[in-house]
């Protein structure tokens, strides 16, 4: 499995940009302090601090807990990857030299490519658990077609719509019924894959017959599913060995990766500068030149 793409898309999933970090320790910086990271400072314009020409000032854009953690995160690993003296890799080198102010993203990226290269690959037996206990996405996928509908009946007249669903073998009679007993509806057409959508979705519809229905009473609507098509579409275990192996190790890196990170943390000592904290920064503010916000 290549490892650039699970970088990609676990960066991604931080809520990072791997493309716009400074390369600067941030020390000729100008502007606001937002985080110090073992004593390196990470800038407000890194969360979206932007100049305000009109108001000769500055403003601090809200910034989420995610974010600040995803920040920090990656100031963390460019710093194990100099502590590891991966700057000094002849490869990585030659892509800080090319891209000087991409260096918080090359190191980070190295660092973490090093760590998780060495995650072992999921066992046979770690396969086969996994094709058990997903049964609804491998020996038993169904494909269903299914007509969905919301009712909006007459106080009183929920059991008489349930007794003409359980009659009723095709969906075109039952839906003609609501029309002219006047009950107002919505009704449209459904696909819904076994594998691909929620277990309880699926668990509703597991002991419904083709032609048959169900009703769910909720205050004031009900939800009608009726059951046109089941398609058997189950997967062996060797059709299934190289998707269930790809969504294994993705499991397997993504722990990787959680772990490295808290043990970075753990042994890290970081300095929120007010208004900012761990859980980000709700309130936007306007920063004068030279004014420390409180």
């Amino acid at each position: 499995m290549s490892k650039t793409p699970f970088i990609f898309v676990l960066a991604v999933a931080l809520g990072v940009s791997l493309f716009g970090f400074s390369g600067k320790t941030h020390a000729e910086d100008d502007g606001q302090v937002a985080v110090k990271v073992n004593g390196q400072p990470i800038m407000a314009a890194d969360f979206g601090f932007r100049r305000r020409p009109d108001f000769f000032g500055s403003l601090l854009a809200p910034v989420s807990a995610s974010q600040m953690k995803a920040k920090v995160d990656l100031e963390l690993l460019r710093q194990a990857a100099v502590e590891d003296k991966l700057d000094q890799d002849e490869k990585i080198h030659a892509e800080l030299a090319k891209a000087p102010n991409g260096a918080r993203k090359i190191l980070a990226s190295a660092f973490i490519n090093k760590r998780l290269s060495s995650v072992p690959p999921p066992t046979d037996a770690e396969i086969s658990a996994y094709y058990n206990s997903n049964p609804l996405q491998f020996a038993q996928r169904k494909h269903y077609g299914l007509q969905t509908c919301v009712v909006n009946p007459d106080v009183g007249k929920e059991a008489e719509i349930k007794a003409q669903l359980a009659r009723s073998k095709k969906f075109d009679d039952f839906e003609r019924w609501l029309k002219e007993n006047n009950v107002k509806l919505g009704c449209a057409p459904v696909s819904w894959d076994s594998a691909r959508v929620d277990e309880k979705l699926v668990q509703k519809v597991a002991n419904v017959a083709v032609g048959s229905g169900v009703a769910e009473e909720y205050k004031d609507w009900m939800s009608i599913t009726f059951v046109t098509t089941i398609k058997n579409d189950s997967i062996t275990l060797d059709q299934a060995k190289e998707q269930i192996a790809k969504t294994l190790m993705s499991q397997k890196k993504a722990a990787a990766y959680a772990q490295m990170t808290k043990q970075l943390r753990d042994s890290a000592k970081i300095e929120y500068v007010p208004p900012y904290t761990a859980n980000g920064m709700i309130r936007e503010a306007i920063v004068m030149p030279g004014e420390n916000v409180q």
